[in-house]
């Protein structure tokens, strides 16, 4: 069977080397425990341990239960960024469902089933904004792929030709648009319809866009406003231990000097961990593990970077900017066409890296190991 070819995808979220889906690794339906519509999407393995004749590795598990609810299942974190609310558009948009039909549930942590299959990450993380990039083909298909499936089975009820019936918004129309079965009518019978070959699957234009594009509310914005969402800040285990940090402000700095005594004869102390560069003081509450951490003075050797500001940075750029620097790619004739200007423009122009506050959490990085206190 001829594999599809890759989709170049519009604008920032172009990338070639996405991999390609055949029938085998694309789709696998079966019903849900409730009685409703399981469809498995499935992406090439790309575990190192994985071969060909290996099981396609699950990336995306959607199903449509009998309440006519979607549940769909996502790999990625979200931290902010929206990405519940557009892998939930993805999906909706070729199902033909609207977003507030469509409930999130995270995938568990396993980089053999739930790995982003961009070639430069090949594992189950969330980064490089790679979710949309990763999944924009897979979680497309998967929803038009069921929407078939859904209609194939109206159409068997009415005795008219699938490719006549229309949906919208979960609901697939017979021809005259006179009779109407909704999804959760037809979940039993679709279970049973043969997945379509992707190369099947006609996947909307842009022009044919209702959600993609959109700005639409997020979808996990009432939980997290109404305090429901639970963080790694609010998980509490029998016995927790929380620990204050400290680390040295200057890359390449040393820790000098901790007062370890001073910090366990604070009420609450439990423990001073250190590293080259990082002091823990480990207590029963974050009150006692601050008050550890002050007591402790911890005092640093800032080394060979003590002396470095930003304006030394910025001249270092500046000066390295000025002189020939190594040739990654040749295109055209740059210095004939830059001649041949008319008018040349020249400017020295700076902007801050906004990464820096774009990507900063509101929450700060957080573990909760277990058995080690």
């Amino acid at each position: 069977m001829r594999e599809l070819e890759t989709e170049r995808l519009p604008g920032p979220v172009a990338n070639r080397n996405l991999p390609q889906l055949s029938r085998r690794s694309l789709l696998k339906v079966g019903a849900s425990a409730l009685g409703g519509l399981a469809l498995t999407v499935t992406l090439p393995s790309l575990s190192k341990a994985a071969s060909e004749e290996s099981a396609p590795a699950l990336n995306a598990f959607v199903r449509i239960e009998p309440d006519g609810r979607v549940c769909l299942t996502i790999p990625s974190v979200e931290m902010g960024q929206g990405i519940y609310t557009a892998m939930s558009m993805l999906l909706a948009e070729e199902l033909e469902v609207g977003l507030d039909t469509v409930t999130v549930e995270h995938a568990p942590p396993n980089d053999a089933l739930y790995a982003n299959p961009i070639p430069i990450l090949r594992q189950q993380t969330t980064g490089a904004s790679a979710s949309i990039r990763g999944f924009w083909r897979p979680l497309r298909l998967a929803g038009a792929a069921a929407r078939l499936m859904l209609v194939a089975a109206a159409a068997k009820q009415w005795n008219v030709a699938a490719s006549a019936c229309s949906v919208k918004n979960g609901v697939v129309f017979d021809p005259s648009g006179t009779k109407s079965l909704p999804y959760r009518d037809l979940l039993r019978s679709a279970a049973s319809e043969k997945p379509p070959a992707p190369d099947q699957i006609k996947l909307k234009s842009p022009e044919q866009f209702k959600l993609i594009g959109k700005s639409p509310k997020r979808i996990e914005a009432a939980d997290k406003v109404s305090g429901r969402t639970q963080f790694g800040i609010d998980v509490i285990l029998p016995g927790l231990r929380v620990a204050a940090l400290a680390i040295s402000p200057v890359m390449g700095g040393r820790l000098k000097d901790v007062n370890r005594a001073a910090a366990l004869a604070t009420k609450g102390v439990r423990q001073v961990v250190t590293i080259d560069r990082a002091v823990a003081i480990v207590a029963d509450h974050m009150g006692a593990a601050k008050k550890g951490l002050a007591a402790a003075a911890v005092a640093w050797d800032d080394g060979p970077n003590a002396s470095v500001e930003s304006k030394m940075l910025v001249e270092q750029l500046k000066r390295a900017s000025e002189s020939p620097g190594a040739v990654a790619r040749i295109e055209g004739h740059f210095e004939a066409a830059f001649a041949a200007c008319r008018a040349a423009h020249r400017g020295d122009l700076r902007a801050s890296v906004p990464g820096t506050r774009g990507h900063g959490a509101h929450e700060l990085h957080r573990a909760c190991p277990k058995g080690i206190l």
